[in-house]
Order: C-alpha cells, then structure tokens, then sequence
C-alpha cells in the first residue's frame, strides 16, 4: 500500500516539475489567448497596419484617428515579442514595442501618438474608446 502511495506520489512530483513543458492547449491553468489593442492617438489616419505576434504577421489595416482596433490571437507559447509596422504619412515606421508573457496577463495596449511615436502599456485593455474587433482566437 506504502509503494502506491510513493509511486503516485513521484508521478505528481513529475508531472509539477514539467507543467510549462505542456503544449499550450493543455495547459488549461493559464489562459489561451493574448490580445493586442492599438490605439490611434495621432492628428491622422494610420494606414497598413500590422503587429507580428507569436512570429506571425497579423494585418489590421487603417486605423483612423482617434480609434482603435483589438487583435485577438491564440496563445501559440508562454511569451512573445511584438513588433508593429504603419504608415504614418508617406513614411513606414517598423517599431519593437515589447514582450507579451503571463507577467502582461497576455495583453497590450499599443499607442501611436503624434509624429508616429509609439508607447505601449502591457497588461491593459482599452477603456471609453471605441473599438473595432479584428480576428478571432484561431
């Protein structure tokens, strides 16, 4: 009875130690989606827009100015970096804006500010805006 005991015992101790190792779709403790809102905060419209999450490049479009669109993706590994590309005028702006980890709760808020400066604020969803839905969890 004791060794029943000890070896279920050594099965949880092994399956604890290995739990990030899972695929993400098992591992129902965290969540299994990120979500990524860029807000326009500019003087004009923002054309071409695109994040690139968990290495894939996800197309938003034209954000107009003082709106915003939310990209909702499936959570492919525990962290990511986010890179975020625009028109701005007749220029295109290619920024590293951050990482996206459970630390961020999987989200972001992403800003494009005036001159197409860019701030981003991990954690955080957008609040009082209005928000245009773009994506689905795949």
């Amino acid at each position: 009875m004791k060794k029943e005991y000890l070896v279920f015992a050594l099965f949880l101790l092994f399956v604890w130690s290995s739990r990030d190792k899972l695929p993400t779709e098992f591992q129902f403790w965290k969540k299994s989606s990120a979500g990524v809102t860029v807000q326009n905060n500019s003087g004009q419209d923002v054309t071409d827009v695109s994040l690139v999450v968990y290495s894939i490049p996800k197309l938003l479009g034209a954000i107009k100015k003082d709106t915003s669109k939310t990209l909702a993706v499936k959570r492919l590994r525990d962290h990511s970096d986010v890179v975020i590309r625009f028109k701005y005028g007749g220029d295109t702006v290619e920024r590293y804006v951050g990482p996206i980890d459970e630390d961020s709760d999987y989200q972001m808020t992403i800003s494009v500010n005036f001159a197409g400066v860019v701030t981003a604020q991990t954690g955080s969803t957008v609040e009082g805006k209005e928000e245009e839905s773009t994506g689905k969890s795949q």
